[in-house]
């Protein structure tokens, strides 16, 4: 293998220009072929086999209006005022209005009294139940959000928060600051570390022509034969960025070393790619079996995700023991400060001494540093022990956001349950129809309940839903101790 890679690597120098332009051609192709053909990311979680999956489905099938996403408009009356109040009431009158009008929206169930109105009458909740085709987006949040100023005018202070599973499904789309941070913190590292802006980029510009070919044609192409989810793009970049600057590097280093030992920039680049680029295969393929990894799980949308960001990774391996020894070829010397260049090639030995030195050191008491890293690492993972699983819900959004808002409002005016209802799906072809009335009451007798909905029956009578509130909120231990208890009945 090693023999193929200095090969190879000198052969992509050799002709750099070919390579390069094979490179942009395969680029360009793999986006055509994406904006033409590829698949739409899907923001659906379809998880066979799970009790939840199958409740789920059901309600799509027998109870349309349910299965779809919906959203939570949360209004509270201002300070010595009540919603039953004329003036609260015409507020809530226009916003209902203003809801129904918008396009996305299938039905609104507006502030009852006595069930969706707090019992001091100051917090009230709207159900809008939004179209299912369409999926809704984060276009969808803002044309409800604009129904917030459509009904408080000029005057009227009002509060009104929205929440709901649309702001989990279609939340603001991601700006790439988190992106930009890495890459700015990468670019001033390199800068540092290798003085030569030549140096610098080459690294970081095989990791975003990598991205650009992964997250632009890979990714889309992926999605016409699976349901790749559209968080995908975000993971793909988030682990493209890493591996391509960190194989990119590999590369260069090995590279500047080879001119340091005084070899002509095809023989450096060889010998780079023999090393450093066989370390790269290695390091990728372990990438690429962690990340399949995700396939154990038998959740669809975690295998697509898992084969597409692995292809995406498989791509920036190719490229860097190909298109990264062709872009050596043509910087060359220039991988090296001018202060470099001045001063002429200087002996591989003579750099790096630190860095030798510490390897020295850690060698000569490896069982020592091996002990204790160990303990380190498993002092640091111990947490893990403890660590409970599950969904984050609007409870930990940001404190200013509207979804936050409207959180809390309803933990104060209603309870920390009511962020979180359980939907009780139910086969009638299975279950006598009597019984379910039944299952309600004791289900309403449950410590962990704070409120039942009386049961509903599909318009085919093939299956009933029994929405319950419970009294802790989604993310508590006792509200899965409550789930427990109502899949045992």
């Amino acid at each position: 293998m090693a023999n193929f890679l200095y090969r190879l690597g000198r052969s992509c120098v050799r002709h750099k220009l070919k390579t390069i332009l094979i490179w942009l051609a395969v680029a360009f192709a793999l986006i055509g072929l994406n904006r033409a053909i590829g698949g739409e990311l899907t923001n659906g979680f379809n998880v066979p086999g799970l009790d939840s999956q199958k409740a789920y489905d059901l309600l799509v099938e027998e109870f349309p209006q349910q299965g779809g996403v919906s959203a939570n408009v949360v209004v509270r009356a201002p300070d010595g005022t009540k919603l039953t109040d004329t003036s609260q009431q015409n507020a809530i009158d226009r916003l209902s209005s203003a809801l129904v009008s918008i396009a996305d929206v299938e039905s609104v169930v507006p502030p009852t009294q006595g069930v969706t109105i707090s019992a001091d009458q100051t917090v009230g909740l709207f159900t809008v139940q939004l179209v299912t085709d369409p999926l809704p987006t984060y276009a969808t949040i803002e044309r409800l959000e604009s129904a917030r100023s459509l009904a408080l005018g000029s005057s009227n202070d009002l509060q009104i928060e929205f929440g709901g599973d649309l702001y989990n499904v279609a939340d603001e789309p991601e700006t790439g600051v988190g992106e930009a941070a890495g890459l700015i913190m990468a670019v001033i590292i390199l800068l540092l570390a290798f003085g030569s802006v030549v140096a610098m980029g080459l690294p970081i510009g095989l990791a975003l022509f990598g991205l650009a070919i992964g997250i632009g044609g890979i990714i889309g192409l992926v999605a016409i034969a699976m349901e790749v989810p559209e968080w995908t793009p975000n993971m793909a970049s988030m682990i493209g960025l890493g591996v391509g600057i960190d194989y990119a590097l590999f590369v260069v280093t090995r590279f500047r070393e080879g001119l340091a030992d005084g070899l002509t920039v095809e023989d450096a680049a060889g010998r780079a790619n023999a090393t450093a680029g066989l370390s790269v295969i290695f390091a990728g393929g372990t990438v690429m079996i962690a990340i399949l990894g995700l396939a154990m799980a038998g959740i669809p949308f975690m295998t697509a995700a898992a084969v597409a960001v692995s292809i995406v990774v498989a791509t920036l391996v190719i490229a860097s023991v190909t298109l990264l020894p062709a872009m050596l070829g043509l910087a060359g010397h220039r991988v090296n400060s001018k202060k470099v260049r001045k001063r002429g090639n200087v002996a591989s030995s003579e750099t790096g001494q630190k860095w030798t030195a510490w390897g020295n050191h850690v060698s000569k008491f490896a069982w020592q540093y091996l002990i204790g890293t160990t303990v380190l690492l498993v002092a640091l993972t111990a947490p893990v022990l403890k660590l409970d699983l599950g969904f984050p819900d609007q409870g930990n959004s940001p404190i200013d956001s509207t979804a936050r808002k409207a959180y809390d409002l309803m933990t104060d005016g209603f309870g920390a349950g009511f962020n979180g209802p359980l939907v009780i799906a139910i086969d009638t072809s299975v279950v006598d129809k009597s019984e379910i009335p039944v299952l309600a009451a004791a289900l309403a007798n449950d410590p962990g309940v704070a409120f039942v909905q009386p049961p509903q029956f599909s318009s085919t009578g093939e299956a009933a839903s029994i929405i319950i509130f419970p009294t802790t909120a989604p993310q508590a231990s006792e509200t899965l101790e409550l789930l427990d208890r109502v899949r045992s009945q």
